[in-house]
């Protein structure tokens, strides 16, 4: 027997998901933050004469900025508002009253001053800037120099170590054993280590004390003082208040406005109908306008069914703060009202919740931890807050090590490793065992 190979076309039927631009819509909307939500809807009124904003006592529910052609503005409108001094901005002002900086070298400065990053350091090479602009590399040279002694101290430094010695040589009467810390023992100065620094250097205890003391007085970021302070404002999706004994959760009217259809064009619509090309394009708008209303409504129940679910949740955090959070992820609420993990997901993504203890990320109420589940849940947060307790009530000279910190968290139902120790310890900038044993022998 033998088997026939060809080219043919052959019918066959198969089972596809495909989602229609309507569900993408929908999806999308309830994804959208706030901010974004508010923008889209915005575009939707531009685009659609069938919505009209409404805020219940028969006006616009959006405010002014929401009025159809509010997009127009005075020219002025457009100028960026003052973000404050930056650091190119400061170190260009000195430039102003130099009048020996022209021509070639102020290009030079200036695209090194350009090139500083938010710290004040260069990271550049002076070998690509003189290859980028067709200078000589004494030309960078003496452009760095230049900027190097603008104000603030230690700009322009391409490593911690320069930008420490550009602050210490403006220090009159330095002593040089800070000039040799920085240069060649920086690394065992920043692990405190007095003993070893006394043998290499033949130094007294008090003066290499004193030498640290100062280098640590030093500011090993000149730039950041400089960058500018943007405030961001969040507008929370839901309020969550105590009423009586109960918490009452609403939505942020702002946060979800109410759109209406425009009855007068709904009136032409029925009268133009289906017959001619103006009547199908106002049901089309019509249609498109129906499923906008519906969408929002869906996305408002929905927000407010997910956000009472975790006040359910999470009653423990309402009624007594952060410390008595507990852990949790999005399969328990999707469980409890019935919904996908996924449409859970996409309703907290980016929303905000106004809470009796402050504005938080409804993202923030699944945190991680141990014990889920169970009675003696803990988050990681908790963990934290228990580990710089427990350090905090250490004696001085036998302080806990990794290991007997996790043992004394496992006694407490928290059951954890000691390199899980050692890494919630660093990101709470607490020292290890031996650095706070040394550092407090050190301490006069």
């Amino acid at each position: 027997m033998t088997s026939r190979y060809g080219f043919g076309m052959y019918q066959q039927q198969k089972a596809h998901m495909h989602m229609s631009p309507q569900l993408q819509q929908a999806i999308k909307i309830l994804q959208l933050p706030t901010s974004d939500l508010l923008d889209f809807i915005r575009d939707e009124l531009e685009e659609n004469p069938f919505l009209e904003a409404w805020d219940g006592q028969g006006g616009a529910g959006l405010g002014t900025d929401f009025a159809r052609g509010s997009r127009s503005a005075a020219p002025l409108d457009y100028i960026a508002a003052d973000q404050g001094l930056t650091l190119e901005k400061h170190l260009k002002e000195q430039l102003r009253f130099d009048s020996e900086i022209a021509g070639a070298k102020k290009k030079v400065v200036d695209f090194i001053i350009g090139n500083l990053d938010a710290n004040g350091y260069l990271d550049c090479p002076p070998e690509h800037i003189a290859a980028k602009l067709n200078v000589s590399l004494v030309e960078v040279e003496q452009a760095l120099n230049y900027v190097q002694g603008l104000e603030p101290a230690g700009v322009g430094a391409r490593n911690l170590a320069e930008c420490l010695l550009l602050q210490v040589k403006r220090t009159e009467g330095c002593s040089p054993l800070i000039i040799t810390l920085i240069t060649t023992h920086l690394e065992v100065v920043a692990d405190y280590h007095i003993q070893k620094l006394m043998r290499l250097l033949h130094a007294s205890h008090e003066e290499i004390v004193s030498a640290i003391a100062f280098i640590r007085s030093l500011n090993p970021r000149p730039g950041a003082v400089y960058q500018p302070k943007q405030a961001d404002y969040i507008i929370p999706d839901v309020l969550i208040r105590l009423v009586g004994d109960q918490f009452v959760v609403s939505i942020q009217e702002s946060a979800a406005p109410r759109l209406t259809m425009n009855t007068t064009y709904v009136g032409i619509a029925k009268e133009l109908g289906n017959s001619d090309e103006s009547g199908r394009y106002l049901l089309a708008k019509r249609s498109a306008a129906a499923f906008l209303l519906k969408c929002l409504e869906q996305r408002r129940l929905t927000l407010l069914r997910v956000t009472r679910a975790i006040v359910e949740e999470q009653a423990a955090f309402f009624r007594g703060g952060a410390d008595h959070l507990k852990p949790m992820v999005l399969r328990q609420i999707a469980e409890k009202i019935g919904l996908h993990e996924s449409t859970v997901s996409r309703a907290v993504a980016g929303k905000y919740a106004q809470t009796p203890w402050g504005t938080c990320e409804l993202g923030y109420f699944f945190p991680s931890g141990y014990n889920s589940g169970q009675e003696d849940a803990s988050t990681v947060e908790s963990v934290k807050s228990k580990l710089r307790e427990m350090v905090s009530q250490e004696a001085d000279s036998t302080p806990y090590s990794d290991q007997q910190l996790a043992l004394m968290l496992e006694g407490e139902g928290i059951p954890i490793s000691r390199r899980t120790v050692a890494k919630y310890r660093e990101e709470l900038g607490i020292a290890s065992s031996f650095k706070r044993k040394r550092a407090k022998e050190q301490e006069p």
